[in-house]
């Protein structure tokens, strides 16, 4: 068999940066293309270790996990040792992913050969189709948890006081709310109502909340004034003078809150 050592060593060297740029945008870490390059081109040399019969002492689970945790140090060039561990672990499974969805489309088509776990004669369409499904779903998934992580940091912690019980919700600030009562003018949390029962309610007064919304349509939302209302912030507690109006429907179809503050109570 024939093998080109040029073409492993360009093939290794372009996955190798590939899956360190994408663990880069995974820890959101910016990262200089020199420093990308020589990771990917060392990592690109363990190939060796399968060739050349006086390597194969090196060719091991633990020299693997050296190697990539040494791209990782050389690619970031951080001296925080959770986040070395971190990407380290990031860009193993990212390249596991891709020999896995290699070994699958190979498989299928039984056109090369595989000795001592290596591909031999892979397609380079194949190998560009592998990588390109793989940044799809990689990229898909860090927007994803971007955006979770973006909007879980509009969420707090809620507590309701009222005269027989305390509610304990989650709230998201909804920037574009200034819901107002207009004769006390006090902020406006709505809340769906199934969290609250009847008798959590009774003997309070009644306040209907005249609300606008964006197709023209008007309504009014009924509410009432709880003792006190407790938003945890970092590092501290801060008690609102606020309503507390009802919604019947379900304010996140995740689950993730519960209810909507108004602008100007945070």
């Amino acid at each position: 068999m024939v093998v080109y050592i040029d073409v492993l060593l360009l093939e290794n060297f372009i996955v190798n940066t590939f899956l360190l740029s994408i663990t880069a945008r995974t820890v959101s870490t910016r990262v200089r293309g020199p420093y990308t390059y020589v990771a990917g081109f060392i990592g690109s040399l363990y190939i060796f270790t399968i060739l050349i019969d006086s390597l194969k002492y090196f060719n091991n689970i633990l020299m693997k996990i050296t190697i990539a945790v040494i791209m990782v140090f050389i690619t970031f060039r951080k001296k925080d040792l959770l986040f070395n561990i971190k990407a380290s672990i990031i860009f193993i499974l990212y390249s596991m992913l891709l020999a896995g969805l290699c070994i699958f489309i190979e498989f299928n088509q039984n056109n090369s050969s595989v000795s001592q776990g290596v591909i031999y004669n892979f397609s380079y369409k194949k190998l560009m189709l592998s990588v390109i499904i793989i940044y799809l779903l990689i990229d898909r998934a860090v927007l994803f948890v971007k955006d979770r992580r973006e909007m879980h940091s509009f969420i707090y912690e809620v507590d309701i006081i009222l005269k027989t019980s305390k509610k304990e919700i989650k709230a998201f600030l909804d920037t574009g709310n200034e819901l107002v009562e207009p004769v006390t003018n006090l902020p406006v949390i709505i809340v769906e109502k199934h969290i609250f029962k009847e008798e959590d309610i009774q003997g309070y007064d009644i306040f209907y909340i005249p609300y606008a919304v964006i197709n023209g349509s008007y309504g009014k939302l009924k509410a009432i004034k709880p003792e006190c209302v407790k938003i945890h912030r970092e590092d501290y507690m801060e008690e609102r003078d606020v309503l507390v109006a009802f919604c019947e429907k379900k304010l996140s179809n995740s689950g993730d809150y519960q209810a909507l503050l108004s602008r100007g109570i945070i």
